[in-house]
């Protein structure tokens, strides 16, 4: 078997898109290009409709997502286009950025728990981060007492990580157990969100990058993988297998553990949720047209996991290739 789906893509709607080419149209047709049966665009958007949003989900709304539908519906025959969205879970809120309404406007959803890279959004920073931050209000406001609270408060929040860190002399925090465990919590209090639980029952719903640790270097991510056992991924598969979630295969999650499938962490997370029964999803997760051609180590993966037909959601189930 292989792969003639890619339904985790991201084009110019996109903030996080830099390639000034990748239209609708453009995707459409590389992905026809590339053999693919069945395409879906799935840019990042936060429901209108929603309170809460960041100022980077600012303007990436269902509306603005909408202005793609028509090059959608209007693609060649010989490739289905489904209109998604890759919406937000902001874990330290326990605030999901779709509405139940909202998610009717999608052929599917995907939503993630391992953007971890959004501080005190989806994962809170370090503790040690937390109070040298407000060390800092504090001696701000007290040598600039003109200033406003909101402002010191907003010149705080603009200090990155590495240059808070700078100031503090020894981490305590155990990184790596810390961010395997905000994974861990992030997805557990995904499956007990009652927004999301709804969602679920009205469009097809899949985990985008399952563990993927958004946001950790790429040498590190197969040792915090590792700090969790079979039992413990399992727990946390047989709650999407039993509400009907599928999951995806993110080929860009999976070359950044590395090509060495025996050695690789999130291939080995993959092989526990096949075995406990979890139907699955792939995607490139591109950000440029070039960014697609990742769906190819697909059949890397496929090869290793000895994944078939049957494995696969049913809303993607027919897009395959037979060897």
């Amino acid at each position: 078997m292989k792969i003639a789906h890619d339904i985790h893509t991201h084009n110019v709607f996109s903030k996080c898109c830099k390639d000034k080419s990748a239209s609708t149209a453009a995707y459409i047709q590389k992905e026809i290009e590339l053999g693919m049966k069945t395409f879906g665009l799935s840019n990042h958007i936060w429901d209108e409709n929603v309170k809460g949003a960041s100022g980077w989900y600012k303007n990436q709304t269902i509306l603005l997502a909408e202005e793609a539908k028509a090059t959608l519906e209007n693609a060649p025959k010989s490739i289905k286009c489904l209109f998604g969205a890759e919406t937000e879970y902001f874990a330290c809120q326990n605030l999901l950025g779709m509405s139940v309404e909202g998610a009717k406007h999608f052929d599917y959803l995907l939503i993630p728990h391992s953007h971890l890279h959004m501080r005190n959004e989806v994962m809170w920073e370090y503790p040690e981060i937390r109070e040298k931050r407000k060390e800092l209000v504090s001696k701000i406001s007290e040598s600039n007492p003109y200033l406003s609270e909101k402002t010191v408060s907003a010149i705080a929040k603009s200090l990155g990580e590495s240059v808070i860190m700078e100031y503090i002399p020894e981490m305590k925090t155990n990184i790596g157990e810390y961010t395997i465990s905000a994974a861990f919590d992030n997805f557990n209090s995904l499956f007990d969100n009652s927004v999301f639980l709804e969602i679920c029952k009205v469009v097809p719903t899949i985990i985008s990058h399952p563990f993927g640790l958004c946001g950790v270097p790429h040498s590190l991510k197969n040792e915090y993988l590792a700090l969790r056992s079979d039992s413990e991924y399992e727990k946390c598969f047989k709650k999407a297998r039993d509400l009907g979630v599928s999951l995806e295969i993110n080929t860009d999650s999976v070359e950044a553990c590395g090509l060495d499938m025996s050695r690789n962490q999130l291939v080995r997370i993959l092989g526990i949720a096949k075995d406990v029964g979890c139907k699955f999803t792939f995607g490139s997760d591109s950000h440029s047209i070039a960014g697609l051609e990742k769906i190819k180590i697909s059949d890397e993966i496929i090869k290793y996991l000895d994944l078939n037909k049957n494995h696969l959601a049913e809303v993607v189930r027919e897009a395959v290739n037979d060897e």
